[in-house]
């Protein structure tokens, strides 16, 4: 009968157990100096060597033949607890056996002496797994044992026994194994099977075992039944993965915003059969790497991957900002969170993938991260004049050059373009030279105007009209009125009965309602739907302001009214002819 790879090469000498040295080294000088303690307690993840190590120690304790602290292998006794036909050393499943009546039988069982060994060793295995009451009940023979009993109890949780139990063993943490520490393994039984395997292949098994050695030898042997010889694609397919290549492809796309390809994307790695909770949890692990390559991108210990793939995920790295990077792990722990309790795992991994795309879609931090570093970084480019703004409108046709008002003086005119590195000269009140110079000149092509500074975040000060060359009527407001009606009926209520005037490159505004004015300077939204009416009614882009229309002067009296006033004052009648 065929027997798996991982129970064939079992490590039968505390020397053949790879990557614990730090613990087999004091098991083996203990057992051959004699001061073992009774009560172990193993700790650590899964496949790292727990139970292996406490059946050698079971072995090394009893072995007539014991050199070293290390079993000899071939006696009786060692053989006997290879095979589990000794009955002194018993493997007890914590998780089935785990009531108070099980620890009763075993500790009646403890007080007999051994039939073949020296020491009656028993390994409870998942001894997390035990019922407060069947920890209480074994505490009791772990004060006081027997001299002929050793307990190992081996678990992957530990803080979830109690206290007092953990206090009476000799604790020792076993450490996951690392990829290089795998992959020698993996070569080395591939050597005794006769397997071809590339040194890249047993590596990526090394990784994908995080830290177990029973599951690296578990894919091996699936990866064996593939091929004659194992390759990166042969431990890929057998695997379930993506593929190295989707991965560096995906992360493109999701940098890029390029929502369609990546839905192509996905689908093409599910005709492959792909799982999507494996293909999540292989993202945050190539995000996970593409953080460590930006912070450190020189130091390979830390990544873990190939000399070939660390240089791609440095080179993609810095391509991305460490905001993205961020927002994309956040996004793809939270979708692998959800997975767990829902059917549909390809649907929310599609929704993921929006979301990295646009991550105005979330409020959560990081998207916020991620949204002002794009703009930052575009600003940035702009500055510089790398690249052109977006599209082909004049900048003045864009909110970022739309004219604006000084907000200092009495005008509301638009400021002057900047002038050198001294900064830009503020217009002139509405009506002045200044003012007029800044009308479209007669020659210029219709709609066409010159760049303008962007307008600030709230309106300029209440414009009052000189007394020459008053600003004139808007003639397409009440169009525009319409447009704002559409489409924001509270706006609309602040401008009923409005009117507005033209004045260079802003439109002012004389609004009835007083609260016009505190209202438009607190809402930057309103204030674009404004100017959307007047742009799409007018063709053109214009700044906007307020503005109070004079009240007319009273007629100067002359000295006969004067004297006609205090004449009716006094009750004189006065003819005049």
């Amino acid at each position: 009968m065929y027997q798996a790879l991982y129970r064939k090469y079992r490590p039968r000498r505390f020397g053949d157990v790879a990557g614990q040295e730090h613990i087999t080294t004091i098991l083996a000088r203990e057992v051959a100096q004699g001061t073992f303690a009774h009560a172990y307690l193993f700790t650590g993840s899964r496949g790292i060597g727990k139970t292996t190590c406490a059946k050698i120690l079971a072995k090394a304790v009893n072995c007539p033949e014991m050199r070293g602290g290390e079993p000899c292998g071939v006696c009786p006794i060692c053989r006997g607890i290879d095979e589990g036909s000794v009955l002194d050393v018993e493997e007890i499943d914590a998780a089935t056996n785990r009531n108070i009546d099980d620890i009763r039988s075993l500790r009646d069982e403890a007080g007999f002496t051994p039939v073949l060994a020296k020491y009656r060793v028993y390994i409870l295995d998942e001894a997390h797994m035990l019922t407060r009451e069947a920890a209480n009940a074994l505490l009791k023979i772990l004060e006081e044992p027997p001299e002929h009993v050793i307990f190992i109890l081996a678990t992957t949780e530990p803080h979830k026994l109690p206290a007092t139990i953990v206090s009476r063993c000799l604790r020792f943490d076993f450490k996951r194994l690392t990829p290089q520490a795998i992959a020698e393994r993996v070569g080395y039984v591939c050597g005794e099977e006769g397997m071809e395997i590339d040194g890249e292949a047993a590596l990526l098994i090394g990784k994908l075992a995080d830290g177990g050695m029973r599951d690296a030898l578990s894919l091996l042997d699936v990866c064996r039944a593939a091929g004659e010889r194992v390759t990166v694609d042969t431990v890929t397919k057998c695997a379930g993965l993506s593929g190295r290549e989707h991965l560096f492809g995906l992360a493109e796309k999701i940098a890029g915003r390029d929502v369609p390809g990546l839905l192509r994307s996905l689908e093409e790695i599910y005709s492959g059969a792909a799982d999507a909770s494996r293909l999540c949890d292989e993202l945050i692990g190539h995000f996970r790497n593409l953080m460590v390559a930006a912070a450190v991108p020189q130091d390979s210990a830390v990544l873990k991957v190939s000399a070939g793939e660390q240089e791609r995920l440095i080179a993609q790295a810095q391509r991305l900002t460490p905001q993205t990077i961020f927002y994309a792990i956040s996004v793809l722990q939270d979708t692998a969170a959800r997975m767990g309790r829902t059917a549909s795992k390809r649907l929310e991994l599609e929704l993921a993938m929006v979301k990295l795309c646009s991550p105005a879609l979330s409020d959560s931090p990081e998207s916020m991260l991620a949204r002002i570093d794009k703009l930052e970084r575009e600003l940035a480019l702009l500055k510089a004049g790398t690249i052109p703004p977006a599209g082909t409108v004049p900048a003045a046709s864009s909110p970022a050059g739309e004219a604006q008002a000084d907000p200092a003086g009495p005008g509301t005119g638009p400021k002057a373009a900047p002038r050198g590195k001294a900064g830009s000269k503020k217009e002139a009140p509405p009506g002045t030279e200044a003012a007029s110079k800044k009308e479209t000149d007669p020659g210029q092509a219709p709609g066409a105007e010159k760049p303008e500074e962007p307008e600030p975040d709230g309106l300029p000060a209440m414009a009052k009209a000189p007394d020459s060359d008053a600003p004139r009527l808007f003639p397409a407001w009440e169009e525009a009125l319409a447009k704002i009606r559409d489409r924001n009926r509270m706006i609309f209520a602040f401008l009923a009965e409005s009117e507005a005037y033209l004045s260079g490159n802003t439109v002012l505004i004389d609004a009835k309602n007083e609260t016009f004015i505190p209202y438009m300077q607190r809402n930057e939204d309103a204030r674009s739907v404004i100017k959307d009416a007047i742009t799409e009614v007018s063709g053109r882009r214009y700044g906007i302001g307020p503005y109070k229309k004079p009240e007319p002067a009273e007629p100067r009296s002359t000295p006969l009214d004067e004297a006609l006033k205090r004449a009716g004052a006094a009750d004189i009648p006065v003819t005049v002819r």
